[in-house]
């Protein structure tokens, strides 16, 4: 049985060059890469440098999750102990997400969890001897992205117990996941998840941001997978300030209801609801 596969799910396909920077760190583990794109001919660089990986073309569905449904049925979870899931995030959103008291924007969100697994090839390896030394943990990620806030998921409660009842799973009241889903898991922990396919997902609206099938999954993912190990990687202080500062002086952003707003000093200067159609984007 092979100790990894590692699934990349490439939307972004102008970040190869990043994401390759990240992958060298996985020279010293025994792994099968394997990586579903909306667009594979674009995938020039990652082909070149990962002659053997396993590439297939997807759907555009369910953000990540879909992709990684997808990749599941790929594979026999019985051949790997852990699973690496990984993926491009997005940089120009002018939103910004709260995580447990700290600002992310899309850039830092994506770096903070490329930097959990893969910032050296020290951390992965650390990583997976954590898990080895504690079986009774399931998943492992960044102690800044991994929430237990009720915020986070309150509003699909509903949803997230009708489809636990649907896997024959009891259902919960309280949950912890991985906010950006990038983390290690032991692969025997996901054969739930087998009763997805990838059609049963929406094709992906980067407008919409909760509610779907691929959120309810993000969510499913940090109970199935319970309990979830945090670890502390890197001290990314500096930069969420940087994101304080930066967000008080000036900040425009979508909000729920379609309106683009624009704010100075915390003051609203601008409001107007947005009616023009935005190419769909993945997050």
């Amino acid at each position: 049985m092979k100790k990894l596969a590692v699934h990349l799910h490439i939307y972004y396909t102008e970040q190869q060059a990043e994401i390759l920077n990240y992958l060298k760190n996985l020279a010293r583990q025994d792994f099968d890469l394997f990586i579903t794109s909306t667009d594979v001919e674009a995938l020039s660089l990652i082909k070149s440098a990962y002659p053997e990986a396993h590439i297939w073309q997807v759907e555009n569905r369910g953000y990540d999750i879909g992709p990684f449904i997808d990749f599941l049925h790929h594979i026999d979870l019985d051949n790997y102990e852990y699973i690496l899931k990984l993926h491009t995030k997005g940089k120009t959103s002018k939103n910004y997400t709260l995580l447990n008291g700290n600002r992310f924007n899309n850039a830092l969100w994506g770096r903070v969890l490329w930097d959990s697994q893969l910032s050296t090839p020290e951390r992965l390896t650390e990583n997976i001897k954590i898990m080895d030394k504690h079986p009774h943990f399931g998943l492992l990620s960044s102690r800044y992205c991994i929430t237990a806030a009720a915020r986070d998921y309150d509003k699909l409660l509903p949803q997230i117990n009708a489809e636990l009842q649907k896997l024959q799973l009891p259902s919960v009241q309280k949950l912890s996941f991985v906010a950006g889903s990038m983390f290690l898991v032991r692969a025997k922990c996901l054969e739930p998840l087998l009763h997805y396919q990838i059609a049963d997902f929406a094709p992906t609206d980067g407008n919409v941001k909760e509610g779907t099938l691929a959120h309810i999954v993000e969510r499913l993912i940090g109970i199935i997978a319970s309990p979830i190990k945090t670890i502390s990687h890197q001290n990314y202080g500096w930069y969420f300030l940087g994101i304080a500062i930066k967000r008080f002086l000036f900040q425009k952003k979508l909000t729920r209801s379609g309106k683009t707003l624009i704010k100075i000093c915390k003051l609203p200067i601008y409001s107007k609801l947005q009616r023009d159609t935005n190419q769909p984007q993945n997050v």
